[in-house]
């Protein structure tokens, strides 16, 4: 199945069965925990064909030194987490998980969110965001979210804040 279709079932299943609209809350949570997991494993696949293209170059990629279904597991937990925060946009690039919109509600939730020390979310106060790096950076640069974008592309949704709105993910 590609992201795209993926993205529309995910979204016709939030519309049919959000609490909101007449669904059951236990309903709801397992099909975002399913979501969760498809980000992870879609995050996991890409990072896989970004190694094939850094071989085919001779090159080496974070795939190379990391065990990335851990790494899918992780992210899929973290996702999972971020989508029960209302008004909260989240946001996947490249491995890691970016937390904009309305995060100040749910800061203590977000730094308590927390296993050990290298599994924790942090602040980027030149980016006002929280991000989750599943795989830390070994580079340095200084770039604004839509440099990283650019650079890892995006998968984006949101759950909505507002009572009479289900989640949504965002093009």
């Amino acid at each position: 199945m590609t992201y795209e279709k993926a993205k529309a079932h995910y979204r016709t299943l939030v519309f049919q069965h959000h609490p909101d609209r007449g669904g059951d809350t236990r309903t709801m949570q397992n099909i975002n925990a399913e979501w969760a997991k498809f980000q992870a494993d879609y995050a996991r696949n890409e990072a896989y064909r970004r190694q094939e293209n850094a071989h085919a170059e001779g090159k080496k990629s974070a795939a190379d030194y990391h065990d990335m279904n851990a790494v899918s597991e992780l992210l899929r937990m973290k996702i999972e987490f971020a989508l029960n925060l209302d008004g909260v946009d989240v946001e996947l690039m490249g491995l890691w998980i970016w937390l904009t919109g309305n995060t100040k509600a749910h800061k203590e939730a977000i730094k308590a969110n927390t296993a050990n020390e290298s599994i924790k979310w942090a602040w980027s106060p030149d980016k006002s965001a929280w991000y989750f790096a599943s795989i830390p950076s070994m580079n340095r640069q200084r770039r604004t979210l839509d440099e990283i974008r650019d650079l890892h592309g995006s998968q984006r949704f949101t759950k909505s804040s507002r009572e009479d709105e289900p989640a949504r993910l965002q093009p």
